[in-house]
């Protein structure tokens, strides 16, 4: 295909479904919106260059969890206005998914693509490129690309090297925390061309104080909102020196045993509250550093204890836990609970449409036939009322991410929880879940599940086909 470079259009359309950040003008602000990275972003704009350049063919971005991997890639495509698509790999359990997601993305419509393998995605590619009447760049991310090794092998090491596929200015990156020696034994350590690799460092004590500083006001905001604070002492609770004082005690206990930001920015928030708790009762001057710091001080213990045995769940070695008993949950574990009836209730190829943000066009005139059929004629057939359907470890866990909405790892072991779970007979299946893909069912009802899903303000119905 012949390259027809022109320049950079004023306009360009973006699908971006992670995040949606306005358009930065230049390069100081996207430092300001990514703190502590200019490095990477340097890194990341060199790599990518103009719009009338060819990208490279894929790159390979690995670093710890909160290090700021996807906020730098999505922040230096909004500046570049590049046309890209992100993927996030948790919410597609199978290939098809993943497959429709990508040309749903491209397309830019709300139009549902079918697309059941790599041979057809590579046909609708070529068919979107006859289309295109400049060579535009695109990029296709893949964020948490470790659920790629869940998948043939074949599916990594072909968007690896898309481009040779297709006739597209298109680049590939993969984020992930793991390294990319990780995915050796999928496709072979010479079975592919190298990715480009970048990799992105914990933050230090000094990056971690300034990026959790510049939420200072934020902090604030939210400790006057909970509690009722005279002028004057609300005047001591915005001063800098204040917060930068309890900071630096924070940073000194956490550090060693906690390197991901959005713990510390979590446990910052709970802790300054009881930092201030004092001078809001007018108990101890915000200046008094070393009563402030005798008051912190068992706290700080304690949630640094709390933080150590995060990955353990709680002791429930009852048979059968009561409704109050199960009330009392981990707020994870009830998600997972609700993601298991969901898996359990709902149809597997729906779950595109109810869980997926870019989902497609549902058909008008089907939509009113099928609930009057459901709800009016053949009420007695609904699929709450048919009894629970056997789901894989892989759907529950797409599930789980998507009604969380959390795009990092969750602080904690799900896959605990769910043996847990099984041993109380919550959800029925295996124990051990060491295999390719085991399979379970929910044995709740609907009644106690919408309960369950109340105690954490999630509305089950809007995520029930029968109620759809």
């Amino acid at each position: 295909m012949a390259v027809n470079p022109v320049n950079r259009p004023c306009v360009s359309q973006h699908v971006v479904y992670i995040a949606d950040f306005a358009y930065l003008g230049n390069m100081e602000e996207i430092y300001e919106k990514v703190p502590c990275r200019k490095t990477q972003l340097q890194d990341l704009l060199n790599l990518l260059g103009k719009d009338d350049e060819s990208l490279p063919l894929s790159v390979f971005i690995s670093g710890n969890t909160s290090t700021g991997k996807s906020l730098c890639v999505n922040t230096v495509l909004q500046y570049l206005r590049f046309k890209h698509v992100i993927i996030l790999c948790l919410e597609c359990y199978t290939p098809t998914i993943m497959y429709e997601y990508i040309l749903t993305g491209l397309y830019e419509s709300q139009v549902d693509i079918k697309c059941d393998s790599l041979r057809e995605l590579m046909n609708n590619l070529n068919a979107y490129s006859a289309e295109q009447t400049r060579y535009e760049p695109i990029v296709l991310v893949f964020d948490r690309a470790e659920k790629l090794l869940n998948m043939d092998q074949s599916i990594m090491s072909t968007f690896l090297r898309l481009r040779e596929f297709c006739s597209l200015n298109i680049c590939t990156f993969f984020i992930t925390h793991l390294t990319y020696e990780n995915f050796y034994f999928k496709m072979g350590v010479r079975a592919v061309r190298e990715p480009v690799k970048m990799y992105f460092p914990n933050y230090t004590k000094e990056e971690l104080f300034e990026i959790i500083f510049l939420h200072q006001k934020a902090f604030v905001r939210h400790l006057t909102s909970k509690h009722i604070v005279d002028c004057g002492i609300k005047e001591d609770l915005e001063r800098p020196e204040l917060f930068g004082n309890f900071l630096n005690a924070f940073l000194s206990e956490f550090y060693r045993p906690c390197r991901d930001l959005m713990e510390y920015q979590y446990q910052a928030q709970v802790i300054f509250a009881k930092y201030c708790e004092p001078i809001i009762r007018n108990e101890i001057k915000s200046t008094d550093l070393p009563k402030l710091w005798h008051h912190i001080t068992p706290i700080l213990q304690e949630t640094l204890e709390v933080l150590n045995l995060k990955m353990d769940i709680p002791n429930l070695a009852i048979s059968s836990p009561r409704k109050e008993e199960l009330f009392e949950f981990p707020i994870y574990t009830k998600f997972v609970l609700i993601a298991a009836y969901l898996a359990s209730y709902n149809p597997p190829k729906e779950d595109k449409r109810l869980f997926m943000k870019n989902h497609g066009k549902q058909g008008k005139s089907m939509q009113p036939v099928k609930k009057k059929a459901k709800i009016e004629i053949e009420a007695e057939k609904l699929n709450t009322q048919l009894g629970p359907r056997v789901f894989t470890l892989n759907r529950l866990m797409a599930i789980f991410y998507s009604i969380v909405e959390l795009k990092t790892d969750v602080p904690c072991s799900i896959l605990s929880q769910i043996a847990t779970l099984v041993d109380l007979k919550l959800i029925a299946g295996r124990k051990k879940i060491d295999l390719d893909n085991p399979k379970f069912k929910c044995t709740l009802g609907y009644n106690f599940i919408s309960a369950v899903a109340q105690t954490v303000g999630f509305n089950i119905n809007e995520y029930l086909y029968d109620f759809i």
